[in-house]
């Protein structure tokens, strides 16, 4: 069973094998017949409103950013260069489609890779929603004290620019690895219904 070509492809749902599909070998053609064949099966995937596909997405890269950390930090081998830079550009990436999906979800949408513009231009209803997880947040992260959220947001206001384009750079400054941590739990916290 290869992709791109022709032959039987499993349907998996939420890790669960649903089902099957003859797939042709057009990978168009065969997403079609996918769809097709999960909604005679009855897993048609909800409409979900924009605000929400943008929190699915920063979901994934929350869970990658773990993923990345875990791996970096107990099974790669301790010769090899740890992974803090796909780290800290999954942990920018997440932090901005947070900041968006809840900016969207209280009326404003918002453009740019600038976090601290992006926080900055919250609606009121936005911010009260991120006041009211900072204590969740910290305990989750387990730190002491909540950090100051506008001035963590201008040192890592162009993380994701910047160090996606490393190569390009002399030296960039350090980033405060605990406060994307603690920024990532109360954003995702934040941005629950």
């Amino acid at each position: 069973m290869e992709i791109g070509k022709p032959g039987p492809r499993k349907l998996i749902v939420d890790g669960r094998l649903v089902g099957w599909f003859e797939a042709t070998g057009d990978s168009e053609v065969d997403k079609r017949l996918a769809i097709a064949r999960l909604k005679e099966l009855g897993h048609e995937a909800p409409v979900l409103p924009p605000w929400m596909r943008i929190r699915q997405q920063a979901m994934d890269f929350r869970d990658a950013c773990g993923l990345l950390m875990n791996y970096s930090e107990r099974e790669r081998l301790p010769q090899m260069r740890p992974l803090y830079v796909p780290y800290l550009v999954n942990s920018a990436l997440c932090i901005e489609l947070y900041l968006k999906a809840l900016s969207l979800r209280h009326g404003r949408e918002q453009r740019g890779h600038d976090l601290h513009k992006l926080f900055l231009n919250l609606p009121p209803n936005a911010i009260e929603a991120i006041n009211g997880r900072l204590e969740e947040a910290r305990e989750e992260v387990g730190i002491p004290t909540v950090p100051d959220l506008t001035s963590t947001l201008q040192v890592i206001k162009d993380s994701f620019v910047d160090w996606r384009y490393l190569h390009e750079h002399e030296q960039l400054g350090t980033v405060p690895m605990q406060e994307l941590r603690f920024l990532r739990a109360l954003l995702h916290r934040a941005c629950l219904n």
